[in-house]
């Protein structure tokens, strides 16, 4: 038997260690799963337009009671007096029957108290059906949110499918012919032969192993843009033979084992690249491609080469963006790889100054920035300060403008379509990243407000699928660890409300929660894309469940955790829903953005969750917009 010899023959696949699936779910498990809540998902959505049918009936029957009840309170004041009259006339002729009169005002104070009973009675109906509707539409959003998670559970079981079924080990017989040239000795043409031997059994066996998978169609359309390994692990001559004219025949049996990189399960099975990742913490990473070995590769910049940068400006207190990158303001000194940077210098009540510099050598330039004639200039930063020198939420102002809202990729919900062109009329400013607790605890601090989770019934968090309520929750200890720069939570509308209507007090501008057309504008930030960045959530770009993050289905992130997005503002894409208005919808509340426990596909742009203003969760936080 010959020596183990080792052999690669580039092709591959990956897996996503990173991706746990619960209690080790098959993909045949989590599909079932999925058909199952699909089909809940849908019967929710039957009962919810039925309980809001009932909803709406109920409040038609209701007005027309309410309208009723005027005519019925005249006809009673006719009956009244015309009983008067009755018993004016009895006093001049005591043989006169009235019980005619006196029955007609008793059959309308009788009818006008059945319908005072009957609005009574219809309103404590509709307020119940309100509270079903709301019940049914949390219910419905919960089990979406568990849906999705199954979806992201069901790409993470078939990358570890794929992995399992691709690290086949085999033994395949295999024969080949060559024929010596007259130059070549013996010895390196039976070398030739078995090396060409292998070959064959290595291509052989990549085949049966692609045609062996389960998503075998899917993996062999994509199969030329995917690398892989096949392993021999052993190989032996098993017959062989030279004929007279100088042929070299050989057989062997090869022993071969698919083997996989880390990054390219995602590729054959047109996943997105997260699912093949290690979450944070752990020891693997996405492998990065070596640009030397890849000749499609560009780099735009010489990293191995710096320059320095020196920059000034004719302002003080201006802030310089290099690359999307805050370095502060100038004078500037900084060491940048040679090639281009995209420069932006901003300043509040001040054009704002963009271009390009292309680094060749180290080089000083002078800005110069000319005067606003608006209020609110793209990108500036305002932050007011508040009575007591307390200081207010850092604001970045984003420009009029107009864009497409709603389900712009046709992957949405119900509630995002039509798509309908909006217009902002006017600039205005939004607070960069979420209001914090600190911001929140300046607050009450300032006010000893006590907010509705404070008051009754607490909060609510997420488990099993389902929002729980616990007493003991609020913005202070919402369940979970967290610091002055978190995102205050567990609070509902009414104390968002709270919050700007204090800020408008004590600013002398005026302060309120977004319109949800504010908050998709500012969020998509001139984007089209289900993400301001591109069409996948990708990994590590925010904090949602299942967004490959130290704090995915955990906590809330630190405010500023992720990059800003095009117009400046952090975490517009997941760490909690945040507060908005809403002309459609019925409570006249919204959230928008999705959160760290809910699944990516809920953290789009245009994703929108209609829930009544009362409500809280640690969950939901909010974001406030200055006007000018």
């Amino acid at each position: 038997m010959n020596r183990f010899v080792q052999f690669a023959v580039a092709v591959t696949v990956s897996l996503s260690s990173g991706f746990a699936i619960a209690a080790n779910l098959s993909v045949a498990d989590i599909e079932l799963q999925i058909q199952q809540k699909q089909s809940e998902f849908d019967n929710y959505n039957k009962n919810l337009e039925t309980e809001v049918t009932a909803s709406w009936l109920l409040e038609q029957e209701l007005e027309r009671l309410r309208s009723n009840s005027t005519a019925l309170e005249q006809e009673r004041q006719r009956a009244l007096n015309e009983m008067n009259i009755q018993y004016e006339a009895l006093i001049e002729d005591p043989a006169l029957n009235i019980d005619s009169a006196r029955q007609a005002y008793s059959a309308a104070v009788k009818d006008h108290k059945a319908n005072k009973d009957a609005i009574t009675d219809k309103y404590n109906s509709w307020q119940k059906q309100l509270q079903l509707v709301e019940q049914t539409r949390l219910a419905k959003h919960s089990l979406l949110n568990k849906l999705e998670g199954l979806k992201e559970q069901l790409n993470g079981a078939r990358i570890d499918r794929l992995y399992r079924e691709f690290g086949v080990q085999d033994t395949v017989q295999v024969s080949h012919n060559v024929s010596c040239d007259r130059e070549e000795t013996i010895a390196k043409c039976m070398e030739r032969g078995k090396y060409l031997a292998k070959q064959k059994a290595s291509k052989r066996f990549l085949d049966n192993v692609y045609s062996g998978l389960t998503e075998s169609i899917e993996a062999n359309m994509r199969r030329p843009y995917a690398e892989g390994y096949v392993q021999i692990i052993r190989s032996e001559v098993t017959d062989n033979s030279f004929s007279g004219l100088g042929d070299f025949a050989v057989s062997m049996a090869v022993e071969l084992k698919g083997s996989l990189k880390r990054n390219e399960g995602c590729e054959l099975l047109g996943l997105d690249r997260r699912y093949c990742v290690e979450q944070k913490g752990q020891e693997q990473v996405a492998e990065v491609r070596n640009p030397e070995a890849d000749s499609d590769m560009t780099v735009s910049t010489d990293e191995s080469v710096m320059y320095e940068l020196t920059l000034r400006s004719n302002v003080f207190d201006d802030e310089v963006f290099i690359d999307g990158v805050s370095y502060g303001s100038t004078k500037l000194q900084i060491m940048l790889p040679a090639g281009k940077h995209d420069l932006e210098v901003v300043k509040r009540g001040y054009q704002t100054l963009m271009q390009t510099v292309d680094l060749k050598e180290s080089t000083t330039l002078k800005v110069e920035l000319t005067r606003s004639q608006y209020a609110f200039n793209k990108g500036e930063k305002i932050q007011d300060i508040l009575a007591g020198d307390i200081p207010g939420p850092n604001l970045v102002v984003v420009a009029a403008g107009s864009y497409r809202m709603g389900d712009l990729t046709g992957v949405g919900l119900d509630n995002e379509r039509p798509v309908e062109s909006k217009t902002i009329p006017a600039s205005f400013g939004i607070s960069e990243t979420e209001i914090t607790v600190l911001d929140f605890q300046r607050f009450v601090t300032a006010t000893s407000y006590v907010t509705d989770a404070e008051k009754d019934k607490g909060c609510a968090f997420y488990e099993g699928g389902q929002p729980v309520w616990r007493e003991q929750l609020n913005w202070r200890s919402p369940g979970y660890t967290q610091k002055e720069n978190f995102p205050a939570v567990c609070v509902s509308m009414n104390d968002a409300q709270a919050y700007a209507d204090w800020l408008s007090d004590n600013s002398g501008n005026s302060y309120r929660l977004p319109s949800e057309v504010e908050w998709e504008y500012a969020a998509r930030a001139s984007k089209e894309t289900d993400y301001w960045w591109g069409e996948s959530v990708g990994v590590d770009n925010a904090n949602c469940g299942w967004c490959g993050t130290q704090w995915s289905n955990v906590s809330s992130a630190p405010v500023g955790s992720f990059e800003r997005n095009g117009f400046g503002l952090f975490d517009t894409v997941g760490n909690v829903w945040e507060w908005s208005r809403s002309a459609k919808s019925q409570s006249g509340s919204v959230v928008r953005g999705g959160a760290w426990n809910f699944a990516p596909r809920l953290a789009r742009a245009s994703t929108r969750m209609e829930i009544d203003q009362g409500f809280r969760a640690n969950y939901i936080g909010f974001r406030v917009v200055r006007e000018q």
